[in-house]
């Protein structure tokens, strides 16, 4: 744009051509957005801008976790990019893989490049500091408030109880597991980000797509499997969850109600999560385990619709139960929420590690 003259240069990239504009109401229209979901009756609707029909929704789910955060605006203040989460993890998972491996040296000039790029106020201290820290990026208000409701529970525990014998159980037979299946999930998400962007901001604030929206990039293929991979990952973490729950009631960490620790960890993975069913904040970290999706998605059993739209699956044991459907975007926005509670038990473990000495995993 030259804002002297006030015109503009028209110009064609590789794979395009310029064509001369089709009368109004002649040519197709298609809507798309890789942020948003569209409303299905709008998709193919001239003048229609459904991203600012959502804003408003949006708006008001954001407030409803508190006073939305201001910041006085400083034009002398240096411009950063944008949060691209996709690229940062490209690097923070080199910069993981290179200390992992031994080279502190290689890890660290990543490190520091990333603390010029995306935390110049506040320099990284390591690998795991900026796992930390990229996690609380994309977290969003509800699973935001989710991670402060988990930390103040523990601390409430730790501070009524004797979590000492825990933590030690935790640095000598869990941290290094855990963390390498929530690097890998990680992975897998933001190889996939492309589908679950369109949903990603909705599911930060807790706003269930409705039964009509759309979303406007359907490659189901890339991410049939996710949900069924992740929900294994969560379900095999909330064990940390039930022994902190054992603590809270007076036990020993791996003293249950009516089980060993032994028998908890050969529980299926859908019964994991009853040992906690009365502690409020922790189910409501959970919301999101459907173990029948879980079975589908895991053994590939969902398939798509020919509108490209619909997804159906059968519940039960083996696939032999009803038949139940749901749309893409109601698939992706499940996915991205399992996958956010699964990033508020990373975010709230790395807490803990830091507060209680605990080696942290990717330094």
């Amino acid at each position: 744009m030259d804002y002297q003259e006030i015109s503009t240069n028209v110009f064609a990239i590789d794979g395009c051509a310029i064509i001369k504009s089709p009368g109004y109401g002649v040519g197709p229209v298609i809507n798309v957005d890789a942020s948003f979901i569209v409303p299905e009756g709008m998709v193919d609707q001239d003048f229609s801008f459904h991203r600012l029909m959502q804003m408003d929704d949006i708006h008001k789910a954001a407030e409803a976790y508190g006073p939305l955060p201001t910041k006085q605006f400083d034009p002398d203040e240096p411009r950063r990019p944008s949060a691209d989460h996709v690229s940062e993890w490209r690097h923070l998972k080199k910069a993981i893989s290179l200390s992992s491996n031994g080279k502190a040296k290689l890890a660290s000039k990543k490190v520091n490049a990333a603390t010029a790029e995306f935390y110049a106020d506040d320099p990284l201290s390591g690998p795991t500091d900026w796992f930390f820290r990229f996690t609380l990026t994309f977290l969003g208000r509800k699973h935001g408030v989710h991670f402060k409701a988990m930390m103040e529970e523990f601390r409430s525990i730790s501070k009524a109880g004797d979590c000492n014998d825990l933590m030690d159980h935790y640095a000598a037979s869990m941290v290094g597991e855990r963390f390498s299946r929530y690097r890998e999930i990680y992975t897998d998400f933001f190889s996939k980000h492309s589908q679950f962007a369109q949903v990603a901001l909705q599911a930060g604030l807790g706003l269930v797509p409705a039964d009509d929206m759309v979303a406007t990039s359907v490659q189901f293929d890339q991410v049939k499997s996710f949900y069924g991979d992740a929900y294994e990952i969560f379900a095999g973490s909330v064990d940390f969850l039930a022994m902190l729950n054992n603590v809270k009631h007076g036990r020993k960490f791996d003293e249950f109600e009516t089980l060993t620790l032994d028998r908890y960890q050969k529980l299926d993975n859908a019964s994991k999560f009853n040992p906690f069913g009365a502690n409020v904040v922790f189910v409501a970290l959970c919301s999101e385990k459907d173990n029948q999706l879980r079975n589908a998605s895991h053994h590939k059993g969902i398939k798509m619709d020919a509108d490209g739209r619909t997804l159906r699956y059968r519940a039960g044991k083996g696939g032999t139960g009803p038949e139940l459907e749901m749309t893409y975007a109601s698939y992706l926005y499940r996915s991205v929420t399992l996958f956010l509670q699964i990033s508020v038990m990373a975010a709230v473990e790395l807490t803990i590690c830091s507060g209680s000495k605990i080696d942290l995993p990717f330094d």
